[in-house]
Formats: structure tokens, sequence, C-alpha cells
């Protein structure tokens, strides 16, 4: 830690900071819905925003690895929501086609 500025460390803490509390609020959107396509879509933000604190963290503790669970976190998360994506379209031509 020793390779920034102090005031850059709190910038950088601070931001951390910041984006846990966009997760909390994303969180809350992801539980209180009212869509599906909304749950959905928070839980897309909420994965792109821990990328970010995964990376902003490697920086500030010096670990490379990081970045490489970062990139598969990532990869996770396109994987999950396109499979929940086509859950979705599923389910609504499944509605679609049931009506008359």
């Amino acid at each position: 830690m020793g390779k920034y500025s102090p005031l850059l460390e709190k910038y950088l803490f601070g931001v951390m900071c910041l984006l846990a509390v966009c997760i909390l609020l994303c969180l809350v959107r992801a539980i209180l819905g009212p869509r599906y396509t909304d749950r959905v879509l928070a839980l897309n933000v909420i994965c792109t925003l821990v990328i970010l604190l995964i990376c902003i963290l490697s920086c500030l503790l010096e670990e490379v690895y990081l970045v490489d669970v970062a990139i598969l976190y990532g990869l996770l998360n396109l994987l999950a929501i396109a499979l929940l994506s086509r859950v979705a379209i599923g389910h609504h031509r499944e509605e679609r086609r049931k009506k008359p």
C-alpha cells in the first residue's frame, strides 16, 4: 500500500465505499422488483459494480491476481445474464401462446 499517496488511498477508499452503497441500492431494487426484467438488470449492475470494486482493491493491495478474479467474475456474469434472459424470453413466449 505504500505505492500511492495517502490522499489517493483515501480517495480510492471513498470510491469503494460509494460503490458499496450503490451495490446496496441495487440490491434493494433487485428485491423489490416490480418486474422480472428489473431484477435481472439490477443483478447485472451489482455484478458490474463488484468487478469495479475488485479492480480498485487490486490496485490498493498491489495484488495482480485479483484482476484475473474480476475477469472471471465478469465472464460468469455474462453467462448468468444470458441464461436468465433466455429463461425470461422463453417464459414470455409461453405466456403469449396461452392467451387466445
